[in-house]
C-alpha cells in the first residue's frame, strides 16, 4: 500500500510540474486568480490560495501553504473529481482506490504523509468556464492511526480547458 501511495505522489507532483512549465511571460506580480481551499481542522482554519489544477486520470485541485509551487510547505491538500466534471453531491468512499471523489492531505507537523479521507462528502455547487466552486467534508486517518476531520471546506478553482 506504501508502495501505491509513493507511486501516486509521484505521478501528482510530475502533473504539477508540467502545469508549472507552462507559466505565463507575464511578471505584473499581481495574483492572476483568485482560487481557493478552505477548511477547518479542530478550530484551526487553513486557507490556501492560488489553486493549482492539475489532470490526469482525474481532475485534482491543489492547495498548500507555501509561498510557491517549489517551497510547498508542510501542509498540502488536493480535491479529487472525475474528468467530467458535474453539479452535485458526492460521498467519498474508498481511500485512494475508492471512487471518484477524493480528498487527500498531507502535514508533518500533524503526522499526515499523503492520507486519503476514507469517508465524507464533496458537493460541487457551480460549474462554469471560468471556475468550479463546490463545498467539503472529509475524515482522515494517518498510518499512526491519527484522526482528522476537515469540516466547513470549501473551494474555487479553475477547470481545465
Amino acid at each position: 500500500m506504501k508502495k501505491q501511495k509513493y507511486i501516486l505522489i509521484a505521478v501528482l507532483a510530475l502533473v504539477v510540474s508540467l502545469f508549472q512549465s507552462c507559466s505565463s511571460d507575464d511578471d505584473s506580480g499581481t495574483p492572476t486568480s483568485d482560487t481557493y481551499i478552505r477548511f477547518t481542522i479542530d478550530g484551526t482554519d487553513y486557507d490556501f490560495g492560488d489553486i493549482i489544477t492539475a489532470e490526469s486520470q482525474s481532475i485534482t485541485f491543489n492547495g498548500n501553504n507555501g509561498e510557491t509551487i517549489q517551497d510547498v510547505g508542510d501542509t498540502q491538500i488536493s480535491i479529487w473529481l472525475p474528468l467530467e466534471i458535474v453539479v452535485g453531491d458526492n460521498d467519498i468512499d474508498g481511500g485512494a482506490f475508492g471512487g471518484d471523489y477524493k480528498v487527500s492531505f498531507s502535514s508533518e507537523a500533524m503526522g499526515f504523509d499523503f492520507d486519503f479521507a476514507e469517508s465524507g462528502n464533496i458537493n460541487v455547487t457551480s460549474v462554469s468556464d471560468d471556475y468550479v466552486e463546490g463545498t467539503f467534508t472529509a475524515t482522515i486517518t494517518s498510518e499512526s492511526d491519527e484522526t482528522i476531520t476537515l469540516v466547513d471546506g470549501e473551494f474555487k478553482a479553475m477547470p481545465i480547458d
